[in-house]
């Protein structure tokens, strides 16, 4: 009986929260001397302070920055699904290229270490591309692919590139030798371009954020409206409600910023599960007790990493 999918503990939800003021930190110092310095003007003054938006211009400001947010939160969240979705990609035709090489060369004993070399090939561009994408290196992932490396004979340095260049010369040489016919060679390149195909479109993801200056727009439109928020509650005696307003706004703002971003080097919550993703291409290709296929990895979805 298989097992359930996995769902968020519920023991877990602070650490969730965790990341999220760590993130903030120093939004929320920002937010803490602002707001602070308010209340000790008013305090000092001895009377409510200047109001910077009037009650209709606190309205119109409100519906601009919901329809920002929620679009820029769209966004956010289409990225990252459409990387979650692509990572999908990369494991069905991951499965399919193993098949495949089964299909084509398992019935001869003499193309055995081709085969495992080619499968062993298609795993290490995974993780190469995990590491690509992220730009940072789990240790233990790391000296472990570096041993995947070396069994197939390849330094340590090896690149996403270098590893499809090799694996299409493993194909052309199958080829030359009859090992495999022309609709074996058809099969072969048609799993290798599903790879491709979204190892460019996670690139794409990743070198072309939402532009910098729409970013700041929004950020500081919201800060404004927060801002106002805190003090229009302020005169009225309730500092600590538009503090919490404040504090929904700009949060809001900032996890649609960090979701955007699926492939962050501190494997948050908020990026794609790669690391996950990855064991389970590991563990279907080689053997569920091959080293990368062991990694410490929680399937809860707030420690993905």
């Amino acid at each position: 009986m298989s097992s359930p999918p996995p769902k968020l503990a519920h023991r877990n939800a602070l650490r969730v929260a965790g990341q999220l003021v760590l993130r903030m930190r120093w939004d929320l110092l920002l937010m803490a001397v602002l707001c602070g310095l308010a209340l000790l003007v008013e305090r000092l003054a001895g009377a409510s302070r200047v109001r910077l938006i009037d009650d209709s211009g606190l309205s119109m400001l409100g519906i601009a920055v919901s329809i920002f947010v929620a679009f820029r939160n769209t966004q956010a969240i289409n990225r990252w699904w459409e990387a979650r979705i692509l990572w999908g990609s990369i494991t069905n035709s991951s499965r399919h290229w193993r098949d495949s090489l089964q299909t084509l060369l398992g019935g001869e004993s003499r193309l055995r270490p081709q085969q495992q070399q080619l499968v062993g090939l298609q795993v290490l561009q995974c993780w190469l591309l995990n590491f690509e994408l992220r730009g940072f290196w789990r240790p233990d992932a790391r000296m472990r692919v570096k041993e995947l490396s070396r069994g197939l004979g390849l330094p340590d340095g090896v690149s996403v590139r270098d590893t499809m260049t090799l694996r299409a010369d493993l194909i052309g040489r199958l080829y030359q030798q009859e090992a495999v016919n022309d609709w074996g060679r058809d099969a072969l390149m048609r799993s290798m371009e599903q790879f491709t195909n979204a190892m460019g479109a996670l690139q794409r993801i990743r070198n072309t954020p939402l532009p910098p200056t729409y970013d700041v727009f929004i950020r500081l439109i919201c800060w404004l409206y927060g801002y106002t928020l805190f003090g229009t509650f302020s005169s009225r005696g309730s500092a600590f409600t538009g503090l919490l307003l404040f504090l929904g706004f700009v949060s809001a703002e900032r996890i649609g910023a960090y979701v955007e971003g699926p492939f962050d080097q501190d494997g948050s919550s908020f990026c794609v599960p790669m690391d996950v993703v990855c064991r389970t291409i590991s563990a279907d290709l080689l053997d569920s007790h091959h080293p990368l296929a062991e990694l410490p990895i929680s399937n809860d979805p707030s420690l993905w990493s």
